[in-house]
């Protein structure tokens, strides 16, 4: 499989939670360690531990709770929206797209044209009582990754934190993610890609207006 994109530098950050209003992400010339104390007035919450998505081969049937459709919120291809779309941005052609039912608000997978027909990019999101909650979420969520690095103003207020996780099996534990909270809406942007963050921002820059 081929897999190609534009580089692009990471910004480093130190992130602390407070009892007071979700705290500001700082920018550094240093990728900082971060270090979260999650407010009491709020409910702790334990990301659920990393996996990969099974494959979507042509002809197969998406699985239990996912639907192939038209993301509502980014399109899959240049020939939907020639300006912003997943296939350019990640630089993978994207053969089958599912939205994700069982989310709320829905989430979306965009599965790669060719073998092993794997999840290539997916958006996850989870609705939480509180803009606070979601916040924490956020920061707890990047935690349980590596190489934590704050990425602010994807959407005008709206920060996020980019991270290595597990998403596309082969590459174990290196695949970049970008997450962010809207109100009480955490998105996690998952992608393929273990060269590069920029590919996991971009959609994430994307998409972070449509959730405010």
């Amino acid at each position: 499989m081929i897999r190609w994109g534009l580089a692009a530098a990471g910004l480093g950050v130190v992130v602390s939670c407070t009892s007071g209003p979700p705290p500001e992400i700082v920018n550094s010339d240093i990728v900082s360690t971060v270090t979260t104390t999650v407010s009491p007035s709020t409910t702790p919450y334990t990301p659920p531990p990393p996996s990969t998505v099974a494959p979507l081969p042509p002809g197969t049937k998406p699985r239990a709770g996912e639907v192939e459709k038209r993301c509502p919120y980014i399109a899959s291809t240049s020939a939907q929206d020639p300006a912003v779309n997943v296939q350019d941005i990640n630089g993978s052609h994207v053969a089958r797209t599912t939205v994700v039912t069982t989310m709320n608000p829905v989430g979306c997978r965009f599965y790669f044209y060719g073998p092993p027909y794997q999840a290539q990019v997916d958006i996850v999101t989870r609705r939480f009582a509180t803009s606070a909650d979601a916040y924490n979420a956020m920061i707890v969520t990047s935690r349980a990754g590596t190489q934590v690095s704050g990425q602010p103003q994807l959407a005008p207020g709206v920060d996020g934190v980019t991270f290595r996780t597990m998403f596309f099996g082969p590459d174990g534990s290196r695949d970049w993610a970008c997450a962010f909270a809207v109100k009480t809406v955490l998105v996690i942007v998952h992608t393929d890609r273990f060269d590069q963050a920029f590919n996991a921002v971009a959609i994430a820059t994307a998409i972070a207006p449509r959730f405010r």
